[in-house]
């Protein structure tokens, strides 16, 4: 069975989603968060700390994939610490690139395009639509319903058995794919 992961990385509520093939071809999507609590107070070794736990529970969860899509960083968001949002960011990329998985990076306004055809959706139209697109799954919260986004946009460029509509096809351009990735689903 392949496996593709879809990572909405946070330090506080990261969204995972997961599309396994089976032999047979059809797909199966499960979703997760992973959670974590700091403090303003914190110092550098108590964060470096909870980047490095986040990171491997984030990189367990991923588990063998055939392709990760992360989201891209947020540049413009406010609250909470930059700095630590972004070395959470590239440590999650580094442990996925040295178990030789390939990242692929969808900026956000990509993945509320790709999930409703609005790059300004807000979380609430993109997690709407995630559940059009998986009725059957239970998503817990935006940043699974993101994580499912991104991981059906992998599945859709890997020619995977998942319902694609136009715009999905449409978005793909935008993401950056790992070089040597063939995306299946050409821009019409």
């Amino acid at each position: 069975m392949d496996r593709i992961a879809g990572i909405d990385i946070s330090l506080t509520s990261t969204g995972l989603a997961v599309i396994t093939r089976r032999t047979d071809g059809t797909t199966l999507a499960t979703t997760t968060t992973i959670t974590s609590r700091g403090r303003r107070a914190d110092g550098l070794p108590e964060r470096a700390t909870r980047i490095a736990e986040l990171t491997t529970a984030i990189d367990h969860a991923a588990g063998p994939c055939v392709l990760a899509v992360i989201e891209g960083p947020a540049h413009g968001a406010t609250g909470g610490s930059p700095l630590d949002r972004h070395h959470l960011w590239w440590s999650v990329i580094d442990h996925l690139l040295a178990r030789g998985v390939p990242v692929a990076v969808c900026a956000p306004a990509t993945r509320a395009r790709f999930a409703t055809g609005n790059g300004r959706a807000d979380k609430a139209a993109v997690s709407a639509a995630a559940t059009r697109l998986w009725p059957e799954l239970v998503i817990g919260n935006a940043d699974e319903a993101d994580a499912l986004v991104l991981v059906h946009a992998g599945a859709v460029a890997l020619g995977w058995s998942v319902p694609t509509l136009e715009r999905h096809r449409e978005s793909l351009a935008a993401i950056r794919w790992p070089a040597g990735l063939t995306v299946r689903e050409q821009v019409a």
